[in-house]
């Protein structure tokens, strides 16, 4: 096995550690922080759109089985343009959201600890990746771009699937069968 394929499982590892702080701390730092939350004069608050820790999770789960199935997929077939796109997403993310949000809110903001802690690996991870495909500057561009589309839309998907999955979760707790 060569060293790119083994790089490439550490997305969606990654991921889902750093979600994991997202998923634990949410609901409780939301409560913490409800009062800075009311006041702040921030455009946009972190979290601003959270409705549950239930549907939030279900939305990670379908994240992290896009980025294991996009891995799997990019070992088997010897392609790594979607992988590197999506591996710069979620890099990119670390900084635009968790630094940013956490910068502008003055507190501590859910996922700004695996931020620190993966930021340097994943700038890492994406200087080897570089250097191991050996992508022009052209297919660095392309692929961050298609990844970066690629996560707008699965995340509007999720954005305008919240409510179905909110649905879902209050059926099956109602059912009996």
């Amino acid at each position: 096995m060569n060293t790119i394929n083994v790089i490439v499982w550490l997305l969606p590892i990654i991921f889902m550690i750093h979600d994991f702080e997202e998923i634990i701390f949410i609901k409780v730092w939301r409560k913490r922080y409800q009062h800075y939350l009311d006041n702040c004069t921030m455009k946009k608050k972190p979290y601003a759109d959270f409705r549950s820790p239930d549907e939030f999770s279900i939305g990670v789960e379908i994240l992290f089985v896009i980025l294991s199935i996009t891995s799997l997929f990019s070992v088997l077939l010897n392609n790594y343009y979607i992988w590197y796109g999506l591996l710069f997403t979620v890099t990119a993310h670390f900084i635009t959201l968790h630094f940013k949000g956490c910068l502008y809110f003055k507190h501590y903001v859910p996922g700004i600890v695996t931020s620190i802690l993966f930021l340097p690996i994943n700038i890492y991870i994406i200087y080897i990746a570089t250097i191991l495909l050996k992508f022009t500057v052209i297919e660095i561009i392309l692929s961050c771009a298609c990844g970066t589309a690629f996560i707008f839309v699965i995340f509007g998907i999720l954005k305008k699937s919240e409510k179905h999955f909110e649905n879902f979760l209050i059926n099956y707790s109602n059912n009996q069968n």
